[in-house]
C-alpha cells in the first residue's frame, strides 16, 4: 500500500510542476483522488492478510498452494483492484491534466506511465489467470488497441499461456474422470504431457488413439468456470464506474464466454460449422473432426492438424526477409507502411496479386537454375565427379490472399448458414502443410436467425455502397439500434466501426479506446441486439488480422456478395 501510496504521489508531484506553483486546488483534488485509491489499497492489502490467515485445505495432487489460494473469489477480487486502482488512478489522472492539450505534451508522461506498469499487469495477468488471460489474448489482436509495451506480452498470450496441467499425474487423472476410464491407456497409445497450446480455459495435447489416429486433446483446467465467472463479475463492476462504454459489450462477452466451458457443445458447433462448410471451401481450408464418443463436457478430443500458427509463421518469415535486407522486423514495417495507401480493400487485393507474382517470379527462377545444375550434373559431373546441389528458394507467405480467404469464409457462414465462429483472431488460424488454411477452436459460436440475418445483410450493402443516410435508417428502424441523443452522424459511425472499418474519415485518427470513450460520451448506445454485437466483433478481429500487417480492410466489400445472395434468395 504504502509502495503504490509513493508511486501514485510522485506522479502528481511530477505533474504539480508543470502547472507551476499557482495550481493549489489542483494539487488538493490530486491527493483526495490518490488519497481514495490508497483508501481501496490498504482495503484489499487487508483483505490479503486476513484470507491469508484463514485455514485452506490442502491443494489437489499437482498444483501448488498458491494455485489453490487464488481461487478464492474475494481474494482474486482483492488482487485485481490492489492492482488495478492505482494503476487506473495515475492514468486518469494524466488523462485529466492535459485534457485539450496536444497528445505530444503528454506523450512523454504516457510513456512513463506504459514503463512503469507493463510489467505489473503481465504478472497480475499471469498470477490470476483465467478471464484476465483471455483479455490479454483480446488485447493482443489489434497492433492499435493497447500501447506496444504492453502488446509483447499479450500478444505470447495467444498460444503461450503457462498449463495448469503440467503435472502428469493431474493430467492423465482430469482426463481419465471426465471420460470415466481408470487408466488413460484404455483410449491412448500415448499422451504428450507437454502440451501443443495453452488457452485461458484449458490446453491441448498431442496424443494417439488406439485405433492408431493421430488427435488433439483438449482439457479444461479445474474449477477455471468458477473463476471466469469471478473474474467477469469484478471486471463489470470495475468498468461500470471506469469504462462505462464497455459494460454492454462485456455483457454478450460473458454471455458468449460462458458458452466455452462446455466441450460437448463446442463439439457440436465444429462438427455443424465442418459440415456447412467443407463442401464449397475444402480446396482452401480445412476444420479437423472430432471424436464424439470421447468428448464430455471438460474433455474434446478432434483431428490432430499438421501445421503452424499463421501469426508465428508470417512473423518468423518476415525476421528472415528483413535481416536479408538488413533491417529490423519493425524497420521493415515502417518501410511497407510508407509504401501502402489507406485504400482497404484495393489496397489487400493489390497485395495479394503481388504476393501471387512475386512467388511466381521465384518458381521461374529456381525453376531455371536447377534445370542448369541438373544439365551439369547429367553431363560434366560424370565427368569431375563433382556434382551441384540443388537450391530451392523460401516462397513468401501470400498474407493477402489469406485474409481474402479468411474474410470469404466467414461471409458464408454468416450469411448462408447463420452459424459463425465469432473468436476469429490468430491463435486459432493454422497455415497447414498442404498450403490450406486450418481452422480451429469453435467455443464461440453464435447462431443467427433468419430474420436477423437478412437484416444484417442489407446492413452490409448499404455499407459497401456508402449510403450514409439508408445505414442510419435502417440500423434504427428495423434493427432496432437506439442511442441516448440519436446524432444520425455518430450512429453511422458506429456502425461503420463495428461492422466495416475504422479509417481516419470514421474514427477521426482515434484509436479504439479513444473512440469508443468519445463515442460514449457524445451518444452512447443504449440499445443493440445481441446477435449485431457478435457478428460486429467477428469484422473487428479480421481487420485486426490485416493491422498486425499493415494492412487496412474494409469488410463490407467482402461480405457484400454474400450479403447480396441472401436478400435475393428472400427478395
Amino acid at each position: 500500500s504504502s509502495a503504490s501510496s509513493a508511486s501514485s504521489a510522485s506522479s502528481a508531484s511530477v505533474f504539480a510542476c508543470e502547472r507551476g506553483q499557482g495550481q493549489g486546488k489542483v494539487r488538493k483534488q490530486a491527493r483526495a483522488l490518490f488519497g481514495l485509491a490508497a483508501g481501496v489499497v490498504a482495503l484489499g492489502t487487508t483483505s490479503l492478510v486476513q484470507l491469508e490467515g484463514t485455514s485452506r485445505p490442502d491443494p489437489p495432487l499437482g498444483t501448488s498452494s498458491s494455485q489453490e489460494y487464488l481461487t478464492n473469489g474475494w481474494l482474486r477480487s482483492a488482487v485485481f483492484y490492489f492492482y488495478a486502482l492505482p494503476i487506473y488512478s495515475q492514468y486518469k489522472l494524466t488523462e485529466w491534466w492535459f485534457d485539450g492539450r496536444p497528445y505530444q505534451e503528454s506523450k512523454k508522461y504516457y510513456e512513463f506511465l506504459h514503463e512503469r506498469h507493463c510489467d505489473t499487469v503481465e504478472h497480475v495477468c499471469l498470477l490470476l489467470k483465467g478471464f484476465y488471460l483471455k483479455g490479454a489474448q483480446v488485447a493482443s489482436t489489434r497492433d492499435d488497441l493497447i500501447p506496444k509495451q504492453y502488446l509483447t506480452f499479450c500478444k505470447r498470450c495467444q498460444d503461450e499461456v503457462p498449463t495448469e496441467l503440467a503435472d502428469k499425474t493431474l493430467l492423465e487423472s482430469t482426463i481419465c474422470r471426465s471420460l470415466g476410464i481408470s487408466d488413460i491407456h484404455e483410449v491412448f497409445d500415448y499422451i504428450d504431457c507437454v502440451p501443443i497450446g495453452a488457452a485461458s480455459i484449458g490446453a491441448v495435447h498431442k496424443a494417439k488413439l488406439k485405433d492408431g489416429r493421430v488427435v488433439a486433446v483438449k482439457v479444461q483446467y479445474p474449477d477455471i468456470e468458477t473463476r471466469f465467472k469471478n473474474d467477469l463479475t469484478t471486471v463489470k463492476t470495475f468498468c461500470s464506474f471506469a469504462l462505462p462504454s464497455h459494460v454492454p459489450f462485456l455483457e454478450e462477452i460473458e454471455r458468449q464466454f460462458l458458452t466455452e466451458f462446455n466441450y460437448v457443445a463446442e463439439a457440436e458447433n465444429l462438427d455443424k460449422i465442418r459440415k456447412n462448410v467443407l463442401p464449397s471451401w475444402r480446396k482452401h481450408i480445412y476444420i479437423p473432426y472430432v471424436v464424439k464418443e470421447l468428448c464430455t463436457k471438460d474433455v474434446m478430443v478432434m483431428e490432430f492438424l499438421q501445421g503452424k500458427n499463421l501469426l508465428k509463421s508470417v512473423v518468423s518469415q518476415y525476421e528472415r526477409y528483413a535481416a536479408e535486407q538488413g533491417l529490423t522486423l519493425k524497420q521493415l514495417a515502417e518501410k511497407n507502411t510508407s509504401e501502402r495507401t489507406n485504400s482497404g480493400a484495393a489496397s489487400l487485393a493489390s497485395q495479394a496479386a503481388k504476393s501471387y507474382v512475386a512467388k511466381k517470379a521465384l518458381q521461374l527462377r529456381d525453376l531455371s537454375k536447377n534445370g542448369c545444375r541438373l544439365l551439369y550434373n547429367l553431363t560434366l559431373s560424370k565427368v569431375n565427379g563433382k556434382s551441384l546441389q540443388y537450391q530451392w528458394s523460401e516462397y513468401p507467405i501470400n498474407l493477402a490472399r489469406v485474409l481474402e480467404i479468411l474474410m470469404h469464409v466467414h461471409a458464408y457462414e454468416i450469411f448462408r448458414n447463420g452459424v459463425f465462429n465469432a473468436d476469429p483472431h490468430p491463435g486459432n488460424i493454422m497455415l497447414l502443410e498442404d498450403g490450406r488454411i486450418g481452422l480451429i477452436d469453435y467455443g464461440q459460436v453464435k447462431e443467427m436467425p433468419l430474420d436477423k440475418r437478412l437484416k444484417f445483410a442489407q446492413l452490409i450493402v448499404y455499407l459497401a455502397t456508402n449510403k450514409d443516410k439508408s445505414v442510419v435508417q435502417h440500423a434504427t428502424t428495423k434493427m432496432g439500434l437506439r442511442t441516448k441523443n440519436m446524432n444520425h452522424d455518430m450512429i453511422y459511425k458506429i456502425l461503420a466501426f463495428f461492422n466495416d472499418r475504422d479509417t481516419d474519415d470514421i474514427t477521426g485518427g482515434r484509436n479504439i479506446q479513444q473512440f469508443l470513450d468519445w463515442q460514449n460520451a457524445v451518444d452512447p448506445i443504449t440499445t443493440l441486439d445481441d446477435s449485431y454485437v457478435m457478428v460486429g466483433r467477428v469484422a473487428i478481429l479480421l481487420r485486426a488480422l490485416g493491422n498486425a500487417f499493415n494492412l487496412k480492410l474494409r469488410v463490407s466489400p467482402y461480405w457484400r456478395s454474400e450479403a447480396q445472395k441472401l436478400l435475393d434468395k428472400h427478395s
